[in-house]
């Protein structure tokens, strides 16, 4: 099973006038075969650790649709072209012109077991060279070393991409001897969480070379960190090392590891919870806190409702509680009658679903607070009853008649669900038109009256 979760660059001086070197562009472990790549998309929303030779926006959906993998964990660590008999292809744009020469292109890939001739490997426009059928990698070589600008794959089925290997000869840049190598700045990152990797961002790393000139090589050196992953929460110290042109620099940095899993009591806020959905903290259980700001999907004949939460009223950060259930086992018996304004605390799997930061299904409420109460000033009905003819024995129909409630903030709400009816006469008994009804309408102790005409 391959898992490849990072983009990796690695330069090798090999002489001071020669130079051998490869980098591995690898695909990041997504949400599923739901997730599309769009044309937009940033390199570090895709894969991490873009420097040197990937451009700051290489992906361009040429035609068709692209996803990154899903299904198996294996099939995750992927992206996946072509879908049934749509077509579909993928542009992926690299070093600029004359930057390297390469000799060969490896792509290790898989593909599904209804194809016969799943997909093509294009160089620059040179002639496309057609995956293997079966469940083996493609190696695209070149007669004689080439500048390359882009890597387009192609495919008329499904193929699972993994990662894209070139390697290179030559680099047009000239080649002096590394003395020396300086570490300076501030991690910008100084909060992981119990499996994340110390991020380098904010180091820069300089070089001094033999004619005592200096550059920054920050985008070309290559990291190694102690530990590589953090294993342990609390506080601890990462040494980062820097390697480049064969001499090597360390520093440690003093960072401060979480784990994710929390209590009810330390719930994650919406601005937290998206964060950490963003870094890749999808599939795991934790507790969100929120005000309900949006009912998106009221209590249904299933069990279940969704609501959307926000941290204050003006917060734009929304996170979905979806299909919320009564609790880890069961469905609600009845409407839970959740209000826009009540304070929750939920339990629930992170996950994201197209551009929506949610609970997966499933997800349940362990504290509701229901919304402050407003002195209520006065109530009014608005509108005309939709039904205006009745037959002897029938009660009068209030639908189309609207109840609005004036606060003593002098803010509004829509209370007709949640009103009282009375109607006089309660049943029609006299046959006639123009017969007048008595509607009222209570609410939190007001009442509101109006006149309806009807025929019987």
């Amino acid at each position: 099973m391959r898992k490849i979760f990072t983009l990796l660059i690695v330069a090798i001086l090999a002489t001071a006038t020669s130079w051998a070197a490869e980098y591995t562009i690898t695909f990041g472990n997504k949400a599923g075969s739901a997730t599309q790549i769009q044309a937009s998309l940033k390199a570090s929303t895709a894969i991490t650790g873009c420097l040197d030779y990937v451009t700051a926006n290489p992906f361009t959906v040429s035609s068709g649709t692209c996803y990154y993998g899903g299904g198996s964990a294996d099939e995750k660590a992927s992206v996946r072209l072509g879908k049934k008999n749509a077509a579909s292809s993928l542009t992926i744009a690299l070093s600029e012109t004359g930057k390297v020469k390469a000799s060969s292109i490896v792509v290790i890939c898989k593909q599904m077991n209804d194809n016969s001739a799943g997909g093509t490997l294009a160089v620059n426009g040179l002639a496309a060279q057609e995956f293997p059928s079966s469940a083996s990698d493609l190696t695209y070589t070149f007669s004689e070393p080439a500048n390359i600008t882009s890597i387009k794959l192609e495919a008329t089925k499904s193929v699972y991409v993994y990662s894209i290997t070139v390697t290179y000869t030559e680099s047009s840049e000239p080649q002096k001897k590394v003395t020396s190598l300086a570490i300076t700045g501030e991690p910008t990152n100084k909060e992981y969480y119990v499996g994340d990797a110390f991020s380098t961002d904010g180091l820069k790393v300089n070089a001094t070379y033999d004619d005592d000139t200096q550059e920054d090589v920050t985008a070309k050196a290559t990291w190694t960190r102690s530990p590589a992953t953090f294993t342990e929460a609390g506080a601890v110290s990462v040494t980062a090392t820097a390697s480049y042109g064969g001499v090597s620099a360390s520093t440690t940095c003093p960072v401060t590891v979480k784990t994710i899993a929390n209590t009810k009591e330390t719930a994650y806020t919406v601005a937290e919870a998206i964060k950490l959905i963003d870094n890749g903290k999808t599939g795991v259980w934790v507790y969100v806190k929120g005000i309900v700001s949006e009912i998106t999907t009221p209590f249904t004949k299933y069990g279940d409702l969704s609501f959307k939460v926000v941290d204050d009223a003006a917060a734009s950060q929304t996170f979905l509680f979806y299909q919320n259930q009564k609790d880890a086992e069961n469905k609600y018996a009845e409407d839970p009658n959740i209000k826009v304004g009540a304070t929750v605390i939920g339990y629930g799997k992170l996950t994201k679903y197209n551009n929506t930061y949610e609970f997966d299904k499933g997800n349940y409420l362990v504290e509701y607070t229901a919304p402050a109460e407003k002195p209520l000033a006065s109530i009014a009905i608005t509108g005309e009853p939709t039904k205006v003819a009745y037959e002897t024995g029938e009660s009068f129909d209030p639908t189309g008649l609207v109840v609005t409630a004036t606060y003593e903030d002098e803010s509004t709400a829509n209370v007709t669900a949640d009103v009282a009816w009375t109607f006089e006469p309660a049943t029609f008994t006299v046959v006639g038109e123009n017969i007048e009804v008595a509607v009222k309408a209570m609410y939190k102790e007001m009442e509101a009256t109006t006149t309806a005409t009807v025929s019987v």
